[in-house]
């Protein structure tokens, strides 16, 4: 009888000592996991993309001998040759050197809704890649109309223009995908360089 208490100890005792080992393994995996992604996140800082402005030979078909532009008719073909490259330009513009692909989800992906009309980008290392499709797993949403698009190509701060054109209602941001994908992908960063708001997940 004594030896099967002390067998039944032995075994509880052994069976903790396991739990234990068990337990401080993981916890030192979640820990360095949790120190990999935050170094990860933090250490992101904002991709320089430089473009040519895709409306500039619009712009030079469209100024006379004298310097004049006449800028209803840059703005009317403008709108009519829209393409990804004007998108591109204006993704640039709205920060997308702030985005990064997620440990934990895909590249960023961004829908442009351009008075019906919708594109759409993926990100890769902050450089937009757009195609006249249109997705179901965006993370973000953009409407903007193609004039004020092609405005804000003509604008001799486009940065700004855009800041301008989302406080002003103009252009609309829509977040889709959750707080914890936008903020692992950088969208928050994003978002506040644009709206001066912050985002908290």
């Amino acid at each position: 009888m004594v030896n099967q208490q002390v067998l039944v100890r032995d075994k509880y005792g052994t069976t903790k000592k396991v739990i234990k080992v068990l337990l401080v393994i993981f916890v030192v995996l979640l820990v360095l996991l949790i120190a990999f992604a935050t170094g990860f996140l933090i250490s992101k800082p904002k991709v320089e993309i430089h473009l040519d402005n895709p409306i500039a030979g619009v712009v030079l078909k469209n100024t006379n001998e004298l310097g004049y532009t006449n800028k209803a008719a840059v703005v009317e073909e403008g709108v009519i040759e829209f393409n990804e490259e004007y998108i591109n330009y204006i993704l640039i513009a709205l920060g997308t050197g702030y985005l990064h692909k997620s440990p934990f989800f895909e590249n960023p992906l961004i829908e442009f809704n351009l008075g019906g009309e919708v594109w759409s980008s993926e990100i890769k290392e902050g450089n937009p890649n757009s195609k006249k499709v249109a997705i179901e797993n965006e993370d973000l949403s953009v409407s903007i109309s193609k004039e004020e698009a092609v405005e804000a190509l003509l604008s001799e701060n486009i940065e700004q223009f855009m800041k301008d054109s989302v406080a002003n209602g103009n252009t609309k941001i829509e977040m889709v995908a959750g707080k914890t994908e936008l903020f692992t992908k950088g969208y928050l960063e994003m978002y506040k360089y644009l709206t001066e708001e912050k985002v908290y997940v």
